[in-house]
């Protein structure tokens, strides 16, 4: 069973992933300059408000950013380096190491006593192809990132000790590879999402492929012919609608295949398996495993 920290995190991190479908994850910050001055930059500073740091993209722009999360011991600040391929304001809180190098900032936030994980990071690229990597030095996972790619072809990349952060992938066809304890929605688009213990993961309308991996983890395909692909762990895989393909992996998994003609095979383990309405194809696999075909013309393999 997850820890009571780790339940916290995902129903935070949960919360946070549904504000953001349904408002937009940080409004635009005012970008100076007048007209016939220099294209906007992006923009990074810290907001009372949200008591996070914010960083947004100006429209039109294409990013490549780097962030690195590090926490000195025995302080209760976290300081979060911003690297892009463009030029970045450093508002509240935020410098640029170098003045000759105006693509980067450091941005510093004192972390609140909180009962339950929040996000002193909130990132919205918005329009662009967009490439992130998110990396976590430090050895306090408690604090996460919100991060919204927005509309294009976007690839995002956790590596560290990252666990319990938000993403959206938006329109388009994205590339996820999130850490633990993670909620990950592709949005719109034929997206690829990679996860890791704890993590949901939601495809979205779409063709959609989702490797889902460890304990307490979970997938939905949304709307669309998805691909889906258990590993070690028990966890919950779900096709949604259209015609889908599920493999549970090794551990005792639910594998239900919603609306369409759904091919599920449960695998190692002792899987329960479900196809729903659609003419379903049910492969048992080593175990004890319970297979029912529900509505439509089924074939279950009890192996």
């Amino acid at each position: 069973m997850p820890s009571p920290l780790v339940s916290h995190r995902v129903v935070r991190a949960a919360s946070a992933l549904t504000l953001a479908l349904g408002t937009g994850l940080v409004a635009p910050l005012l970008l100076a300059g007048t007209a016939g001055a220099a294209a906007p930059e992006a923009t990074a500073a810290f907001s009372a408000t949200d008591h996070a740091i914010l960083y947004t993209a100006a429209a039109g722009q294409t990013n490549k950013v780097s962030v690195t999360a590090s926490r000195t011991s025995g302080t209760a600040e976290i300081t979060y380096v911003i690297d892009d391929s463009v030029p970045i304001t450093a508002g509240t809180d935020c410098v640029h190491p170098s003045s000759a190098d105006k693509t980067k900032v450091s941005c510093t936030v004192a972390t609140l006593d909180s009962q339950d994980p929040y996000p002193t990071l909130k990132v919205a690229l918005g329009d662009g192809n967009d490439v992130v990597t998110y990396h976590n030095t430090t050895d306090d996972t408690y604090y996460f990132a919100s991060i919204d790619l927005g509309v294009g072809k976007d690839t995002l990349t956790e590596t560290g000790g990252v666990q319990g952060n938000s993403v959206i992938g938006g329109e388009g066809d994205d590339s996820l590879t999130v850490g633990e304890v993670t909620v990950a929605s592709g949005g719109d688009g034929n997206d690829t999402i990679r996860a890791a213990r704890g993590t949901i993961a939601l495809g979205g309308n779409g063709n959609d492929t989702i490797y889902s991996n460890g304990d307490d983890s979970a997938a939905d395909g949304g709307a669309g012919d998805d691909e889906i692909r258990g590993d070690a762990g028990e966890q919950r895989l779900e096709g949604g609608d259209d015609n889908d393909t599920i493999h549970g992996g090794a551990g005792n998994d639910f594998i239900y295949g919603g609306k369409g003609n759904d091919i599920l095979h449960g695998e190692g383990g002792d899987d329960t398996i479900y196809g729903n309405s659609g003419d379903d194809e049910l492969y048992g696999g080593p175990g004890t495993d319970t297979l029912s075909g529900g509505p439509g013309k089924n074939v279950v393999h009890q192996d």
